[in-house]
């Protein structure tokens, strides 16, 4: 299998970045503090109305020059950007893989969707599923982010530049942007990648802690943030990490 030859500096020396989903409370905030931090943000969505509005919001509200953030289709904007965050739904990840899996061969990919329900892998099929299970072991489900990892990799060819991050930071956290000093866990399967990431991730929170999770606790750290978002939908208010979600509110 071929390994695509990314230029691994390329995202911090050209500060594009685009965010698939980005008209969401998760990419809006983000949109918000990488473009306050001097990044060209691109915030992709399926309806392209909705993200040159959102993108105008943003502008007018942080007062950054017109073209800083830009409204783009999904599509428009993984093309645009070096790094691509997705912040989608995660019912809605199979058919956006399916239009951007070309795209997203030669980019850095960055996973910080958080299903809002208890689930059963939907992107990997018995053979991929199988072929996971025989690395992990039997009955093992993968995580979010090695569900797309495999199934990038079965649909390019190629191996995904893949990392993860902020899946336990919620919205209004992200909006403190340099004043944010939680802990941020993190995790990827390329060592040059990860660290891409953190340049990234310091120059919008300089205050923050970076930490590694090795891939045995990727499906452990998901599953904890799927079950604290479970039980909010059923009305409990829960405090976790650096959560504080309730129903009316995420």
């Amino acid at each position: 299998m071929k390994y695509s030859n990314i230029i691994y500096n390329s995202v911090v020396q050209s500060k594009k970045i685009a965010i698939i989903g980005g008209s969401g409370l998760e990419g809006r905030a983000l949109a918000a503090e990488f473009a306050s931090t001097g990044y060209q943000v691109y915030i992709g969505s399926r309806n392209l109305f909705r993200a040159q509005e959102t993108a105008s919001k943003i502008v007018k509200a942080r007062n950054l020059d017109t073209n800083r953030v830009v409204g783009a289709t999904n599509a428009e904007a993984a093309k645009a950007a070096e790094m691509v965050f997705l912040t989608i739904p995660y019912d809605a990840l199979k058919d956006t893989l399916d239009q951007l899996a070309a795209e997203l061969t030669a980019k850095h990919v960055v996973d910080v969707i958080v299903p809002h329900k208890l689930r059963s892998p939907m992107l990997l099929n018995t053979r991929q599923l199988e072929r996971y299970r025989s690395h992990f072991g039997p009955g093992k489900s993968p995580s979010v982010t090695e569900e797309i990892y495999l199934y990038l990799n079965d649909a390019t060819g190629s191996r995904p530049h893949i990392t993860a991050t902020l899946k336990t930071i919620s919205y209004k956290m992200l909006s403190l942007g340099k004043n944010m000093s939680e802990p941020i866990l993190s995790w990827g399967y390329n060592s040059e990648d990860i660290q891409t990431l953190f340049n990234v991730l310091r120059d919008v929170f300089p205050n923050a802690e970076f930490i590694e999770v090795p891939q045995m606790y990727w499906r452990s750290v998901e599953g904890v943030c799927e079950l604290i978002r479970f039980l909010t939908l059923q009305g409990v208010k829960i405090e976790a990490l650096s959560f504080s979600y309730s129903r009316n509110k995420q």
